[in-house]
């Protein structure tokens, strides 16, 4: 008779267990949602002040770039130069700054989406453990006798009472199993959105690196100007006419070489004459820089960028890009040392910006020849007008400046 009665007692017991042990692990993920949330809360509020400063960023590029329309519409002095060139450093300078914001707040938003998966996988891993602990203790109840169970119970609302507690435990667990479930599919979302945001930053940090080229480049621009011009406004209108002459110049000379090395030219490269092959890269190719007549380059209202700007330290060996006759080297106002090549088809290639020439002129070189090195480092020997150490390379068509990317393989930038 002792039997029914142990099997009533212990019955009870596992209910109590359950429902203690089921109270206990509800609480403990309460308090911890709690402490998530503080933690929460505190990285959302720097969010928002991140994002604040963000719009506030943005308000002011467009307000510098209202001022760079305004002055770019002025009379060409050297003064509104400066001003000109002053307003977009403070302009890449805010873009800069707006970059940085954009990469905090990606990042606290990694750190709130780690926070919130972190939590995800605990509760997931609380609530399995708590369905494990369910199911075990439900068999382990069900084993016991019925008839024992009800016969040792003083009465029957007793008997009913565990019956009904046992139902509630086996409700708590289809609950439980349908959040971890919801956990889950939340997690896997969660999971997927921090990898876009990871992509993002790491596109975000090489954004930073661009502008803060371009910004250094706008600081030289300002440097070389006032350079050449010694900051005065009669050797900057005698920068300017120079360059204006320049341009005519160059074409007109171009055309009296191709006529007089005509018969040779004509036996040379004759697939690049009939346009079968291109041009070779002069350098490596890393970084273009500035395009053919680039919206963005500093000088633009003295006048439009005729060529490509690639990037090269100091020293890179710059070689032919077909084969051709040096027409010349020289040193101007804004190519700094520069050399052109005249090739088949009505063809020049110039290279700007030089440390150093490796050609004489009225000499034939071939394609991939070396023949000179970059620089550009502003306010070094053969400089000019640059914006910093690159090759500046152009393409001539019957004289006249055409985009060289139409003669050149497709580009594949490298960040090396």
């Amino acid at each position: 008779m002792n039997k029914p009665l142990t099997g009533g007692i212990s019955a009870f017991l596992i209910l109590v267990v359950l429902s203690t042990a089921f109270f206990d692990i509800k609480s403990a993920i309460a308090e911890e949602a709690v402490q998530l949330k503080n933690v929460a809360d505190e990285l959302n509020a720097e969010l928002e002040a991140k994002k604040s400063r963000a719009q506030e960023v943005q308000g002011l590029i467009n307000s510098y770039k209202d001022r760079i329309k305004a002055q770019e519409a002025q009379k060409l002095t050297l003064e509104n130069q400066i001003v000109l060139l002053d307003n977009r450093i403070r302009e890449k300078e805010l873009r800069e700054e707006e970059v940085k914001t954009q990469i905090e707040i990606l990042t606290l938003e990694l750190q709130a989406l780690d926070r919130q998966i972190v939590r995800q996988e605990g509760k997931i891993s609380t609530q399995k453990a708590l369905v494990g602990d369910l199911v075990r203790r439900i068999r382990q109840a069900d084993d016991v006798n019925t008839l024992h169970v009800f016969l040792s119970r003083p009465s029957l609302s007793s008997y009913f009472q565990n019956v009904e507690e046992l139902t509630k435990l086996e409700g708590d667990l289809t609950q439980t199993l349908e959040r971890v479930v919801q956990e889950k599919t939340t997690l896997q979302n969660d999971k997927v959105l921090r990898e876009s945001k990871r992509i993002t930053l790491t596109e975000q940090k090489k954004t930073l690196l661009d502008e803060q080229l371009i910004l250094e480049m706008e600081k030289n621009s300002k440097k070389s100007l006032l350079a050449e011009t010694e900051s005065k406004q009669s050797e900057f209108s005698r920068v300017v006419s120079e360059l204006r002459q320049q341009d005519q110049a160059t074409s007109n000379e171009i055309y009296r070489i191709e006529k007089e090395l005509k018969d040779k030219l004509d036996a040379i490269d004759l697939a690049l004459a009939s346009g079968e092959t291109l041009l070779s890269w002069p350098v490596p190719l890393k970084k273009i820089t500035a395009t053919f007549h680039d919206p963005t380059y500093p000088f633009r209202n003295i006048f439009e960028h005729p060529g490509i700007d690639l990037r090269a330290g100091v020293g890179t060996p710059i070689r032919a890009a077909g084969g051709g006759y040096v027409a010349w080297t020289k040193t101007g106002r804004s190519y700094g040392n520069y050399i052109m090549v005249v090739h088949a088809g009505n063809i020049a290639t110039l290279y700007a910006h030089l440390s150093k020439f490796n050609a004489s002129p009225g000499t034939y070189v071939e394609r991939g020849d070396i023949i000179g090195y970059s620089g550009g480092m502003p306010g070094t020997p053969g400089a000019g007008l640059s914006t910093g150490p690159h090759l500046h390379f152009e393409v001539r068509q019957d004289g006249i400046p055409v985009d060289p990317q139409g003669f050149l393989p497709i580009a594949i930038e490298t960040d090396l």
